[in-house]
């Protein structure tokens, strides 16, 4: 069985992640062994199906898939904590949601001009 087809992810996309939410852990105090785990099994799986979608959107080309995994591995614990805190805004808000969103990374990623102006 060829992993990659089946599941959909890239086994260096997944072994990067791995990695990343393992190291997470040494950031982390007072986990249980069980808390450890979930950790790490979100980490992972944020990695293996986040990296496409952020290489993607950050128009991404060459060996920095891996780095992508690694670093989406160590913080998907709270990356899925910003997606289910939109989630709620949306439930109570959706169409101010929906452009905050569309709005937003454009928003965030113009430059800004020493004197505070932009462009």
């Amino acid at each position: 069985m060829d992993i990659e087809q089946h599941f959909g992810v890239k086994i260096s996309a997944l072994v990067a992640g791995l990695v990343g939410a393992v190291v997470s852990l040494t950031f982390m105090r007072d986990l249980s062994p069980a808390r450890a785990l979930l950790y790490i099994i979100t980490g992972t799986a944020c990695a293996a199906y986040g990296t496409p979608l952020v290489v993607k959107w950050l128009s991404l080309t060459g060996p920095t898939e891996n780095g992508i995994a690694f670093i989406t591995g160590m913080v998907g614990m709270n990356i899925l904590a910003g997606v289910f805190k939109i989630s709620e805004r949306f439930k109570r808000e959706p169409v101010k949601t929906y452009h905050a969103i569309k709005n937003a990374p454009l928003d965030a990623l113009k430059d800004k001009k020493p004197d505070g102006g932009s462009g």
